[in-house]
Order: structure tokens, then C-alpha cells, then sequence
């Protein structure tokens, strides 16, 4: 291998242990809960705690980037990693994992935009949408490796290996980094941008925590109300300084008038929300309403992950070859298409081999969307920025992604428990038995759900359309 490729190879060890702790940490929770003797709501915070950190860092770890060494970034979230995760596995209390993983999302936050600022700088020359089909695919693998390897390390070990698997993976990446990868110098850092940076990116936190706090302990209260409307307060204030002062804090001024970038942004929050929201319903759909075994269930989810791995790369590889909004455009009809098909098999069908055979082609079709739209949106949003702001531009599109999916998941759980709740089945009346195995109300709402994010992904072709409509697309230099 070259060094271009080690340096890429380097990169995407990082990117691997972000995505496939979004798969393992969560089927640990009743191991936690077990051990711990805590409530599922406290051990999802092993989970939320990751979260809350990494949206929170990451505009400021995009700023940071901008300002110094992205290289000397790079290593510094490598080694934070894999600090957070050696505190998580020894961890003895819950207290103690909750903090080592809220490190790991600090870590995770400032490798993010630093990785896909140097996609642009090591491929300026040509194949950035290549690079980051690939760099999509890692993550569509890293989702289906997750779960196997949670249950494998549960076989013949405990839970913190799931842990401490992510410190050698970390360790060489650390080590490719430092031998391949080329120095980044940055423009240097204005105590303002740090502090805007690092307010906005808190308040987007505050909005995260109150949506999750929603979600987790079942309904508004006064902590989750406060969270909510000062978060949301501030990110107006901020943004309300940011254009009127021009201050480019956040974004440059240029981008701020682009019209191509925010809204690919926001087509890339919509398919965030999209892909959060579709999987609530989908476990419901699957394991009661259809009522398929573990194997039935690994294979339905390994699909979707390893469609949006095939296909990733090539949608990437074309996104530099012709106008990348057509591609994303068909990537999110696909994938719109996947989810109402989902919710139609599981309203006329009640599992058995054509059940499993009609999920899984509607699985693929979800996966091959999801793939479409992913690199060819990361290519066009970095596209728009210069390389001396590209760190804040790619901070500011993984969080808008980050806002919409935990709204997303949010939304769906109220949703999903709403037509649950209003449903009536003859002669039931408590929720736990309208949950029994083959339910008609499962399949009633899980469809409205997928209805509804099925209208999230055409309102994003809509805006994709406008993109290739009005817009002029910057080519790769």
C-alpha cells in the first residue's frame, strides 16, 4: 500500500470503533442491569452519555481542527478513546462505565470531522466520493460486525470486553496515523471561536439530553422543558450573533450563503432522523409481529448493513463523476420505498419463509438507499468548503445529522406508543398483552411510523431536486 492508502486504512480504524459502538454497547444493558442492579433507564446511559458528549464536542473539535495540526487532533482523540474505553471495561460502578464512555464520545467527536477534512486534503486530487463510499462502507460494517461480536465476547467472556476491544483496534490505528498520515497546519484560534463553538455545541447537548430524557423516562417534566427551551435559546442567540456580525464562528460567511450546503445539511438530518426512527419499529415489526428467531433476526439486520457497504463505494465513486444530488435523490426514493414496503409486508404477512424472504429483498433495497445517499451527500457538502474551514463545515453536517437523529428516535417512540395505546383488540385492554407475539397492533404502529419517515426522506428527494434544479454543483478539483 501507498502511503495515501495507509493514511485512508489509519483513518477508518478510528471511524470503525464510532460505528460499531453504536451496535454492541446497547445489547449490553441487561448484562449491566444484572451486575449493576440497575434500572434499563439508568443503564441507557451508558449509551446516551456517548451521545450527549460527541454532539457536544464536535463543532468544537471541527473548529480545532480548522485552528491547529488536524494530525496532532488526530492522535489526541485516538488515545482519548482509547482512555475512555479502558475506564468503561474496568469500570466498578455504573457511574464509572457511564463517565470512561462520555470520554469516548469526547474522543469520537474530535476524530469525526478531522477524518473527513482529510479525505478531501489526501484525495484533493480525485476519488474523495470513492474515499468516502468506502468510508461509508466501513461504517454500514462496523454496524453488522457489532452485534456479533457483542454476542461472541458474551459467550466466552463478560461485558467489558466489549469494551476493551476498541483500545488495540484504536492503538494501531494510532500507529498508521502517526507513520502515514500527512501534517495538516491550521490558521490558528480566536478565544471567540472556542467559546461559540464550544456554547452552541452544549446547547445542541441540552436539546439531545432533554429529547432523551423524553424518551427514556417517558414523558415532558420541568428538567426536560428547561433543557429544551435553553438550549434551544441559545443555539438562536448564537446563530443570531453569528449572521448579523458575521462573525464566522461556526461557519464562514460563505457557506452561511450557500444555499447547496445547508440544504444538503438538512437532507442529510432528514435521512439521520429516516434511518434513527426506522429502527424502533423495524425491531417491534420483526420480533413480535413476525415473531422471528435470533438467526432470522441477525440476518435480516446484517442485510441492510452489508447492501449499504456494497453499494456505498460505487454511489461515492460516481458522485465524483456526475452531479451528486441525482444519486442521493434515488438513494432516498429507494430507501423511502424500502420502509413502506417493510410496513406493508407486516401488515398482510404474520412471519414464516415468506415473511423472512420479503424482509429480507426489502432490507436490501433499504440498505442499497441508505448507501446511495451517504457518500454522495458527504462529497457535496465538502465540496462547498474551503481547506482551511473544511473541519467546521463537516463538524456542522455531522451535527445537523446528529439533532435530527435523536429527534427522530424521539418522535418514533411517542408515535409507536401512541397507536399502541389507542388501539383496541377485543377483549384486551393492557398494553402488554396488545404486545403478544403476531399483534395486529404492532403492525398498526410500526406502518404509521414508517409513514412518517417515509415523508421525511420525499420531503429530502424534494430538496435534493432543488439542489440539481437551482444550484451549481462545484466540481472535485
Amino acid at each position: 500500500m501507498n502511503q495515501q492508502k495507509m493514511a485512508f486504512f489509519g483513518l477508518c480504524l478510528g471511524f470503525f470503533i464510532a460505528m460499531m459502538d453504536i451496535t454492541t454497547v446497547p445489547l449490553i444493558y441487561t448484562s449491566l442491569i444484572a451486575e449493576f442492579k440497575v434500572t434499563p433507564v439508568m443503564a441507557a446511559w451508558v449509551n446516551n452519555s456517548y451521545l450527549i458528549t460527541y454532539a457536544g464536542f464536535l463543532l468544537l473539535g471541527g473548529c480545532l481542527g480548522d485552528a491547529y495540526n488536524r494530525k496532532n487532533l488526530i492522535v489526541c482523540a485516538l488515545i482519548i478513546l482509547s482512555v475512555g474505553a479502558l475506564i468503561s471495561g474496568c469500570g466498578q460502578t455504573l457511574i464509572q462505565v457511564i463517565a470512561g464512555r462520555a470520554l469516548m464520545g469526547v474522543g469520537a467527536a474530535l476524530l469525526t470531522p478531522q477524518s473527513m477534512a482529510y479525505i478531501s486534503i489526501i484525495f484533493a486530487q480525485g476519488g474523495r466520493g470513492t474515499a468516502l463510499g468506502i468510508w461509508g462502507a466501513v461504517a454500514g460494517i462496523a454496524t453488522a460486525t457489532g452485534p456479533v461480536v457483542t454476542q461472541l465476547f458474551l459467550q466466552i467472556a463478560d461485558w467489558r470486553w466489549i469494551m476493551w476491544i476498541n483500545i488495540p483496534i484504536a492503538l494501531l490505528g494510532l500507529v498508521i496515523i502517526t507513520m502515514y498520515l500527512p501534517a495538516a497546519p491550521g490558521k490558528g484560534l480566536k478565544g471567540r471561536e472556542v467559546f461559540v463553538n464550544g456554547a452552541f455545541g452544549f446547547s445542541l447537548a441540552a436539546i439531545i439530553l432533554g429529547l432523551q430524557l423524553i424518551h427514556g423516562a417517558g414523558g415532558i417534566n420541568a428538567i426536560t422543558i428547561l433543557l429544551l427551551v435553553l438550549g434551544s435559546v441559545i443555539v438562536v442567540w448564537l446563530l443570531r450573533y453569528e449572521l448579523r456580525h458575521r462573525a464566522e464562528c461556526i461557519l464562514p460567511v460563505n457557506l452561511w450563503q450557500d444555499r447547496t450546503f445547508l440544504r444538503t445539511c438538512l437532507v442529510s438530518g432528514l435521512l439521520g432522523f429516516g434511518v434513527t426512527a426506522f429502527y424502533l419499529p423495524l425491531a417491534f415489526l420483526i420480533e413480535i409481529r413476525m415473531n422471528f428467531g435470533p438467526f432470522a433476526i441477525s440476518m435480516v439486520m446484517i442485510t441492510v448493513a452489508l447492501a449499504n457497504a456494497l453499494i456505498g463505494p460505487i454511489a461515492g465513486h460516481f458522485s465524483d463523476k456526475m452531479v451528486p444530488e441525482v444519486i442521493v435523490r434515488y438513494g432516498l426514493s429507494a430507501f423511502a420505498l424500502a420502509v413502506l414496503l417493510i410496513g406493508g409486508i407486516g401488515i398482510f404477512v404474520t412471519g414464516g419463509s415468506i415473511a423472512f424472504i420479503a424482509m429480507i429483498i426489502a432490507m436490501a433495497l433499504a440498505g442499497a438507499g441508505t448507501g446511495l445517499a451517504f457518500a454522495p451527500l458527504a462529497n457535496l457538502a465538502l465540496s462547498r468548503a474551503e481547506p482551511t474551514t473544511i473541519g467546521r463545515a463537516a463538524a456542522f453536517f455531522n451535527g445537523s445529522r446528529q439533532l435530527m437523529s435523536a429527534l427522530g428516535s424521539v418522535i418514533v417512540a411517542v408515535l409507536f406508543d401512541y397507536v399502541v395505546n389507542q388501539s383496541h383488540l377485543d377483549g384486551v385492554s393492557r398494553i402488554s398483552d396488545k404486545l403478544q407475539p403476531y399483534s395486529p397492533v404492532v403492525a398498526s404502529a410500526a406502518f404509521a411510523c414508517f409513514l412518517l419517515i417515509a415523508l421525511c426522506l420525499a420531503i429530502g428527494a424534494w430538496l435534493s431536486h432543488c439542489h440539481s434544479s437551482n444550484d451549481k454543483h462545484i466540481p472535485q478539483n
